[in-house]
């Protein structure tokens, strides 16, 4: 009786959670101009119109750019700060700990309207930058997270042989730190690749008609004129997703097996 209501139970959210998908996939080759289920008629017209209109591909790019540049600039910051936080004795090292992480706690909407007069102060505003800079923001603590994890299961003495055998601090980090790190750098640059392309909420407060991003449009369409043309970009952001998925379970797929292959040697 337990495994049944457990079995319906799991039946249930996995419904929930796939539900929204198929309306969406469905309605994005609906024939109407209005986010409708198609029952008879199906076209693929709304993706040809989705890249046939400037205004949406080049924000489907824009969001691109940023989300690279948004993921680029938190490795360079998540990395040298996990080292630190890990390795090194510093003082305040709780209270940097958890500063690093209050973009997991504050609400993006708060997180955005406190940005906003700072960006128009130091004339960023109406420029990718000061979007790019706040998803840097939000994903570091992510990025932190995952390469911090991962150097607190790398053993110290890896360091101090490579020391003792006379390389420096920066030739020990390169040759023997970073490479282990491969797989941390690579699964946390794809979580936060697909963090920051779909975020919503900072971008709202912060994207200009200079700046505009996928989801900003996706958000102002839905409230002035909904077609099915924001349930193709809702596939589009998903799509995204899944090829991150994939390619976060295949890059630890193959270093796990280079691992054991190593072992095995």
């Amino acid at each position: 009786m337990k495994k049944t209501f457990v079995r319906i139970l799991l039946l249930s959210i996995l419904v929930i959670l796939i539900l929204p998908i198929i309306i969406s996939l469905s309605i994005a080759f609906s024939p109407d101009s209005f986010l409708t289920i198609p029952t008879s008629n199906w076209t693929s017209k709304w993706f040809y119109e989705f890249f046939y209109q400037t205004r949406w591909t080049e924000a489907f790019l824009r969001s691109l750019i940023m989300a690279i540049l948004s993921t680029f600039l938190g490795l360079i910051l998540g990395m040298p700060l996990a080292y630190a936080m890990t390795r090194l004795n510093i003082p305040l090292k709780e209270l940097i700990h958890g500063s690093i992480l209050l973009p997991l706690i504050i609400p993006p909407v708060i997180i955005g309207m406190g940005a906003l007069p700072v960006f128009y102060g130091i004339r960023l505003n109406g420029t990718i930058f000061e979007i790019v800079i706040m998803l840097s923001c939000l994903i570091l603590p992510i990025i932190y997270l995952i390469l911090k994890n991962k150097i607190q299961n790398i053993s110290p003495e890896l360091e101090n042989v490579a020391m003792g055998l006379g390389a420096g601090n920066l030739e020990t980090l390169w040759f023997i730190i970073l490479p282990l790190l491969y797989p941390a750098i690579a699964i946390s640059g794809i979580c936060g690749f697909a963090i920051s392309i779909n975020e919503t909420m900072v971008s709202l407060f912060l994207a200009g008609p200079t700046n505009e991003t996928i989801s900003t449009i996706t958000w102002s369409q839905l409230k002035e004129a909904p077609t099915p043309l924001i349930a193709v970009a809702s596939i589009i952001n998903l799509i995204i997703f899944l090829i991150g998925t994939t390619a976060i379970k295949f890059t630890s797929i193959t270093f796990s097996n280079k691992n054991n292959q190593t072992n095995r040697i």
